[in-house]
């Protein structure tokens, strides 16, 4: 897939953005990451990229995670990518009590995180967007909801692994 001409990256967190520090699956805790420099180094390399938006379906809040110590993680994150990658880092995040239309693989989390005050005004085609994620439907993988999520926004999708080869 050609990156050339993609204005808008939508990309997963965990296991795409982030590993766990403890390499366990999931994490310890919310310190409990190491971002994913390749990825990064990668993202940094795309010409054209103007914004980046963190896309989480984020369950376990408030019942093992407490969402305002999410919000410190998330945004930790959003603010270092925007500084190393030097382009505009955003994110949007669902918790499992939020309507199931907000959720991925169902596109309401990308609507809404293109209304924000940062892309007010802007239009992007979809033609310009690529959502990268470690959610594949791949053998091994726990789930296709990123790869569902894109094709059913309509946008191009390349598995994290696959990104970091185009």
């Amino acid at each position: 897939m050609e990156l050339t001409g993609k204005r808008i990256l939508l990309a997963d967190l965990d296991g795409t953005l982030i590993k766990t520090a403890s390499g366990k699956t999931f994490a310890e805790d919310v310190t409990d990451f190491r971002i994913r420099k390749d990825v990064l180094d990668k993202i940094k390399g795309i010409k054209s990229l103007e914004a980046i938006i963190i896309v989480r379906n984020q369950g376990g809040i408030p019942d093992f995670v407490d969402e305002s110590d999410f919000r410190v993680k998330i945004y930790t994150i959003s603010t270092f990518m925007q500084r190393y990658c030097h382009k505009l880092t955003t994110y949007g995040y669902c918790t499992s009590k939020d309507s199931v239309d907000l959720r991925k693989p169902n596109t309401g989390m990308l609507e809404e995180a293109l209304k924000q005050r940062p892309f007010e005004g802007f239009f992007f085609a979809k033609s310009e967007m690529l959502m990268i994620g470690d959610a594949s439907g791949k053998p091994g993988q726990f789930s296709d909801s990123d790869k569902k999520c894109a094709e059913n926004f309509g946008i191009d999708y390349l598995d994290v692994e696959d990104f970091l080869k185009a």
